[in-house]
């Protein structure tokens, strides 16, 4: 053989196939000269065209960029047999039709000792002329790729705009490839696992659990609401909805971050401000922004969303500021969120302005693309980079290419920091005030639900009198909270000042 392999591989040779390899292979299963799972022999003449030989067989397999697929058995499939086979499924695949079908009528009807042109006839029958993608979308049958388009234009219009092109991507990849142009109505529960694991592999289980959820969801949507068009029409039952499954369990995260540790990370981010591999820092905006996290306990999406037109003066209360935030600008649901306001001490204001974001800017944590605001994904970024995580490089077709680790390390670690997220900083905000015996001042700062029955303040700030709008926010009972822990925060922040020693990083 050309190639060895270990124990776990097959050994892989390619040649230019004549009846003697087939002769070889016959008598390497007879004489159980095979090693480890066995070998694998391409041919050169049939691009694709691979014969498997293990211990207990022999079986001829195309391999195809958009999957591999079982053209039939040694024993029954000669070697001009199975090129012909070859090509056939070759051509069915790029027409986006699923071979087994007729691959499996192939391989029957020579088993049965029947001419090869006789079993071709009775499995490949002559196609027609191939549907334009318009009309395949207007009169169906859809092909995986229809029913993606037409499921995300669809949903996408519901979902909250930021959120559209996250939902996206668990729709589309170099993962769903070789079932893109299938056939709604031949796709097979080993189509979809396979799927399945293609993400798990390359992406990661969670991401894999989110692509098993939204597909079923719109193959769900095309059986129930486009049974005809999508090809789905004959399927008594949404069986993948049962059949398609992934072993996933989200862990709830519960770590609440000391004090320390929150004010000893914005210090350590002050301190060394580039962590990647160029030169690039850690940009004035997203430094502010991270004080921000901290000073307010607000989520990251939101928070970048703060416009500077949405800052007001704080109703009898001089120096304070009251940052607002539109229903569509808060994290939300299908349904969209509520109205948020928080009002801002004069101490807070200073300590996030002193760190020079661009005032010009009309948000109030600017990203370094001109006009654009700080993202929950910058966010994660400078996290992972304060983490040291290893981070992967792209391929040109967008693929996972080789991984590196940081040479800094891993930051937290090295600072005696357990190891947060943004998120973990409203916990942190909600014990002090809990502490402090204000914990509904906590849970209005938090933007956290009062009552499910509760009307909902859908007016925006300009349709409503400032007195009126400091009212339904609960300003003033907000502030109460906001004070001392402001003051919380500073005092411990000067305190981890004082003996805050950087380290020497690579």
């Amino acid at each position: 053989m050309a190639k060895a392999a270990g124990r776990g591989s097959y050994e892989r040779e390619r040649v230019k196939m004549t009846a003697a390899t087939v002769e070889r292979a016959a008598r390497m299963i007879q004489e159980g000269k095979l090693v480890g799972r066995g070998a694998e022999i391409a041919d050169v003449d049939t691009p694709g065209l691979t014969l498997r030989i293990t211990r207990a067989a022999g079986t001829w397999y195309l391999r195809h960029r958009k999957g591999t697929f079982r053209l039939g058995s040694m024993d029954a499939l000669t070697l001009p047999a199975a090129r012909l086979a070859a090509d056939r499924a070759r051509r069915d695949v790029e027409a986006g039709v699923n071979p087994r079908e007729d691959l499996h009528v192939f391989e029957a009807v020579l088993a049965k000792g029947k001419p090869v042109e006789l079993a071709a006839d009775a499995a490949f029958a002559e196609t027609v002329e191939v549907q334009s993608d318009e009309d395949r979308r207007r009169r169906g049958p859809w092909q995986w790729q229809d029913l993606m388009a037409e499921f995300l234009a669809a949903k996408l219009p519901d979902l909250k705009e930021s959120y559209r092109r996250s939902y996206s991507a668990y729709h589309a990849g170099p993962e769903f490839e070789p079932i893109e142009r299938l056939e709604l109505a031949s796709i097979e529960i080993s189509d979809l696992e396979e799927l399945r694991d293609r993400v798990i592999e390359s992406r990661t289980l969670s991401a894999a659990a989110r692509v098993v959820a939204q597909c079923k969801e719109a193959l769900t949507w095309g059986w129930r609401s486009h049974a005809t068009r999508s090809g789905l029409a004959d399927e008594k039952h949404a069986w993948w909805q049962e059949r398609w499954h992934i072993e996933y369990s989200p862990k709830a995260r519960e770590h609440t971050p000391t004090i320390q540790e929150l004010v000893r990370t914005l210090l350590v981010i002050e301190h060394h401000r580039t962590l990647s591999s160029t030169d690039q820092e850690t940009e004035n905006g997203m430094l502010a922004a991270v004080w921000a996290v901290v000073l307010t306990g607000q989520r990251t999406g939101s928070l970048g969303r703060t416009r500077r037109d949405g800052v007001i003066p704080m109703p009898d209360m001089p120096g304070w500021e009251v940052w607002t935030w539109t229903a569509k600008e808060m994290k939300s649901g299908r349904r969209g969120g509520r109205p948020h306001a928080l009002p801002i001490p004069p101490a807070a204001i200073a300590a996030i302005d002193r760190l020079g974001a661009d005032p010009s800017s009309p948000w109030r944590f600017p990203s370094r693309v001109d006009g654009k605001h700080v993202t929950p994904a910058g966010f994660t970024g400078l996290f992972h980079r304060l983490e040291g995580k290893t981070k992967a490089g792209k391929t040109r077709k967008g693929k996972k290419g080789p991984l590196f680790k940081r040479p800094h390390g891993n930051l937290f670690e090295r600072y005696g920091i357990r190891v947060w997220t943004p998120h973990d900083a409203r916990r942190t905000l909600g014990t002090f005030l809990d502490e402090e015996q204000l914990g509904g001042a906590g849970s209005a700062i938090l933007a956290h639900a009062r009552d499910k029955t509760e009307n909902r303040e859908e007016a925006r700030i300009e349709d409503v009198t400032r007195k009126v709008y400091a009212r339904a926010q609960r300003l003033k009972l907000k502030a109460s909270g906001m004070a001392p822990w402001i003051d919380h925060v500073l005092e411990h922040y000067e305190r981890e000042r004082a003996r805050f020693k950087p380290l020497p990083l690579p």
